[in-house]
C-alpha cells in the first residue's frame, strides 16, 4: 500500500525535476571543495600558491622581528630572539598563519575569474597584433618567393626550383614521346640545354 502512495510522489518529483533547471551546479562543472569552475581551477591553485608563499613570508618576517613578545614563546636565553624549541615556534607560526590562510583562499576565489579574463583579453590582443603586423610580412615574403619561383603557395607547401625543373623535363619528355608515336622529327633541345 505504501508503494502505491509513493508512485505519484516519485513521478511528480521526476516531472518537476525535468522542467526546472538544477539549482546547484552539476558536479562536472565545479571543483567540489572550492566551488570554482574547472576552467578556473588551474588559475585558482596558482594564485593560492603565490598567496600562500606571501603569507608565509609575512609570518616569518613578523617572527623574525618580534618573536617572543608577539607570541609569548619561551626563549632559549632571557631576552633572546629565538624560542627554546623549534617545534614551539612552528606551532605558534602556523597558528598565526591560520587566519591568513582563510584570507588567502577568499582572495584567490575573488581574483581567479578577473585574472582569467585579463589573460583572455591579453591573448586576444596578441592575436590581433599578429594578424595585423606579422601575417602581412609573412605573406609579402611568400609573394616574393612565388615571384622568384621558390614557393608556389601556402596550401601546396614549399616547392623548390627542382620541382619546377622536374615538371619542365616531364613536359619535354611527353612532347618527345608524342612526336615519336606520330612519326615526326623532334629536334627541340632538352630544358636547360
Amino acid at each position: 500500500m505504501e508503494s502505491e502512495r509513493r508512485k505519484p510522489v516519485t513521478w511528480l518529483r521526476r516531472v518537476i525535476g525535468k522542467l526546472l533547471p538544477p539549482a546547484t551546479p552539476q558536479p562536472e562543472d565545479r571543483e567540489s571543495i572550492w566551488s570554482i569552475s574547472r576552467k578556473d581551477a588551474r588559475t585558482f591553485f596558482r594564485l593560492v600558491g603565490i598567496l600562500w608563499i606571501a603569507g608565509m613570508v609575512h609570518v616569518s618576517h613578523r617572527a623574525r622581528h618580534n618573536p617572543a613578545a608577539a607570541w609569548n614563546i619561551p626563549t632559549a636565553e632571557p631576552g633572546g630572539p629565538w624560542p627554546q624549541y623549534a617545534g614551539d615556534f612552528v606551532i605558534v607560526a602556523l597558528n598565526d598563519f591560520g587566519g591568513i590562510a582563510i584570507g588567502i583562499a577568499i582572495i584567490a576565489m575573488l581574483l581567479t575569474r578577473p585574472v582569467n579574463l585579463a589573460g583572455e583579453i591579453i591573448m586576444s590582443l596578441y592575436q590581433a597584433m599578429v594578424n595585423r603586423f606579422v601575417t602581412p610580412v609573412i605573406e609579402a615574403h611568400e609573394a616574393r618567393g612565388r615571384a622568384e619561383g621558390l614557393v608556389t603557395g601556402r596550401a601546396e607547401g614549399l616547392v623548390t626550383g627542382r620541382a619546377t625543373e622536374r615538371a619542365e623535363w616531364q613536359e619535354w619528355n611527353r612532347r618527345r614521346m608524342d612526336a615519336e608515336t606520330q612519326g615526326r622529327p623532334f629536334d627541340e633541345p632538352p630544358p636547360g640545354g
